[in-house]
């Protein structure tokens, strides 16, 4: 009764006179009217169309790879590292309504004359009028096109003129963005400079539908340097373990192929991370949301020195410049790799930045070899540096070192010696004459090391000493280039050989052969008292940010893989006679031969057949200091060599010089370069 009572007093009140009441009564009444429209309109009128967009409007994943980690020498210094690249892209969807205002405008009419009444003549209607031509599907879709391009290509001439720089747009590039990425940037330029840049920022930067994206981008800022170390990357977007699978979208990515940069791909290249790109029906972003982020990369420190590695390239440079060939350094009491070498190479740069005219086809041509690590994958006959093998094997086995071998001389060439072993003949570079076991080495007698490599119980003990060093299998180098080589008994039955495969394994030929890394862990056990090292090439894995509480993962130095276990008696004999190959005048090796410093060395030069021809490889094997303990291995290997001695020993000299700053001004000799 109360609430019937309220309602009539309310009209009872509307009923009197009281216009500001009935105004605003009105008012509300309007509104209520006007709300109840609006709701019909959009819950009844445009439903479908709602659900429509509902429909086409979805979520697409990005997939944002992660910052790379560097590569760093063992002091710190950066070999391959991560810069910004600027690119100005397009925002496809801030230039959606300038598509479409092209495409009206561009589409074609025809003029149609009309016939009108009087009365619309009479009021100045005109009987001419212009409406659009009927159109099939293709040509629609052609002129949508043509305005696209034409938009585009309109921002990108602006950019021109303010970038001063001639610019053209691609059109398959771009109708392939379009259609398959279209809710990602689409980039006009790319690595513009900072001029660029701040031209862009100050005269285009409100004026055009684009902007400045950062990019990070592979660098190796010593170009060609350690490139056989480094390895290389190639394009790839496949998804890593323990990164989401399937994506919509992907962003640049590399992968590394060989070299640091492929064997630690997984540790450099960190985990991707992931976006949500909400597109509407058209295809273009609405709104993003990272859903994962990146997790960077971790850096990989090396044993490198670069001012080593860089003194060994230029020394073979200077020695060997139209020479392929290897230097490896390495330090006698660790198996630390501070140099290592191979020519000719190739700048890692080249495969981010796109190779200059020809430079791909010489890195693709077989005979070139530039993809080839010499100096742990290519496998080449040891020659006369096998000799100190063969002469523990014979001192071990009851040799005197002072006992004279006679060379007799070579009857087609009476200054030189040489050994007949039936018909066969082996020729000595040494003149014919007395030879105890010192003047064998120095003179690098073939005569010598048969002699006594055919003994009876010296080859058995050869075979065991290469076992020990563990030729034939493979230095455990995280490169995806380490090869084996091979020696005997690995494909005969043990110690089945003839007196002519025995001559020719005791110098250094036949079938064997050896890499360059190897020959350095042999002049390492000579070094330190015969322990066989595994070189290392990797020092630890660590996190890019300096912050970080995790632990480096640590590869330990001086790992013992075996030991020569021969009398140490008989190691100072070789090292005596090594030490005289540098030092004497009739030295194979006396162009190593530097003021300051006594180097043990040897000679060797190894004959090889290729493509019929019969072709050289020379070497120097050596070590430094003479006096105990020594501290570096350095091994040079040159194919097509003069000699060993005249063309690898005078880079391994120069490498010397900068190892104990001998080159340096008087009072600094004893300074050492930092190899921490």
């Amino acid at each position: 009764a109360l609430k019937n009572s309220g309602a009539m007093l309310i009209f009872d009140q509307l009923k009197k006179n009281d216009v500001q009441l009935q105004l605003l009564a009105l008012v509300i009444f309007s509104c209520l009217a006007l709300l109840l429209v609006g709701l019909w309109w959009v819950q009844v009128v445009h439903a479908s169309d709602y659900r429509s967009s509902l429909e086409t409007q979805s979520f697409r994943t990005v997939r944002m790879p992660a910052v790379r980690g560097k590569i760093l020498d063992r002091n710190g210094q950066v070999l391959a590292e991560n810069r910004a690249t600027f690119n100005i892209s397009l925002y496809l969807e801030d230039l959606s309504d300038s598509f479409r205002k092209e495409y009206k405008r561009s589409l074609p009419t025809a003029t149609v004359t009309n016939s009108l009444p009087f009365w619309k003549r009479w009021l100045g209607f005109s009987p001419v009028k212009t409406q659009p031509v009927k159109l099939t599907v293709e040509r629609k879709k052609d002129l949508e096109w043509q305005s696209r391009y034409w938009v585009a290509n309109e921002t990108l001439q602006k950019l021109s003129a303010g970038l001063r720089q001639p610019l053209a747009l691609d059109t398959t590039n771009f109708q392939k963005h379009y259609q398959n990425q279209r809710a990602l940037p689409y980039p006009l330029v790319k690595a513009v400079n900072m001029t660029q840049v701040a031209r862009f920022e100050e005269q285009l930067a409100n004026h055009v539908a684009a902007d400045l994206e950062i990019q990070s981008t592979r660098v190796y800022p010593f170009g060609a340097t350690a490139s056989h170390v480094l390895g290389y990357l190639k394009k790839d977007d496949d998804s890593a373990k323990g990164e989401l699978a399937d994506f919509s979208y992907r962003l640049a990515d590399v992968r590394g192929v060989v070299g640091i940069e492929g064997k630690f791909d997984a540790e450099l290249r960190g985990r991707a991370g992931a976006k949500s790109v909400l597109v509407n029906n058209l295809g273009y972003r609405q709104s993003e949301k990272v859903l994962d982020p990146a997790e960077a990369g971790q850096n990989v420190v090396l044993t490198l020195d670069l001012k080593i590695q860089r003194e060994a390239e230029a020394a073979l440079r200077r020695y060997a410049s139209d020479h392929f060939g290897a230097v490896v350094v390495m330090e006698v009491e660790t198996g630390d790799i501070l140099a290592l070498v191979s020519a000719p190479a190739t700048d890692p740069n080249y495969f981010i930045t796109n190779f200059p005219p020809g430079a791909y086809q010489n890195w693709t041509n077989a005979e070139a070899g530039l993809q080839k690590n010499r100096a742990t994958w290519e496998v080449y006959q040891p020659g006369s540096t096998f000799k100190p093998i063969v002469a523990l094997a014979a001192l071990e086995n009851g040799l005197n070192p002072d006992e004279i071998c006679q060379v007799e001389p070579n009857p087609s060439e009476p200054g030189k010696g040489a050994f007949f072993l039936g018909n066969q003949k082996f020729r000595d570079t040494a003149a014919p004459g007395p030879y105890d076991l010192r003047r064998a080495l120095v003179r690098s007698s073939n005569y010598y090391f048969i002699t006594n490599g055919l003994r009876p119980g010296v080859f058995p003990r050869v075979v065991e000493l290469a076992r020990r060093l563990h030729f034939g299998e493979t230095n455990g180098l995280p490169l995806r280039q380490d090869r084996p080589g091979h020696f005997p008994p690995a494909h005969r039955r043990r110690f089945n050989w003839g007196p002519g495969d025995i001559a020719n394994i005791s110098i250094g030929q036949g079938e064997m052969d050896v890499t360059p890394v190897q020959m350095a862990v042999l002049s390492c056990a000579l070094a330190n008292g015969g322990k066989v090292l595994w070189p290392r090439l990797v020092s630890r894995l660590e996190s890019q940010d300096p912050a970080s509480v995790d632990s480096p993962t640590v590869f330990p130095a001086g790992r013992v893989r075996d030991n020569l276990g021969v009398n140490p008696r008989y190691l100072q004999i070789v090292r005596d006679a090594m030490v005289e190959e540098t030092e004497a005048a009739e030295g194979t090796g006396k162009t190593a031969r530097l003021r300051g410093l006594r180097i043990c060395g040897k000679t060797g030069t190894a004959e090889r057949m290729e493509h019929g021809q019969k072709r050289n490889t020379t070497w120097f094997i050596s070590f430094a200091p003479y006096e105990p303990p020594a501290r570096y291995a350095i091994v040079v290997m040159v194919e097509d060599g003069v000699s060993g001695g005249g063309t690898c020993a005078p880079v391994a000299r120069d490498i010397y010089k900068k190892l104990f700053n001998l080159d340096q001004p008087a009072g600094n000799q004893n300074a050492v370069t930092s190899t921490r």
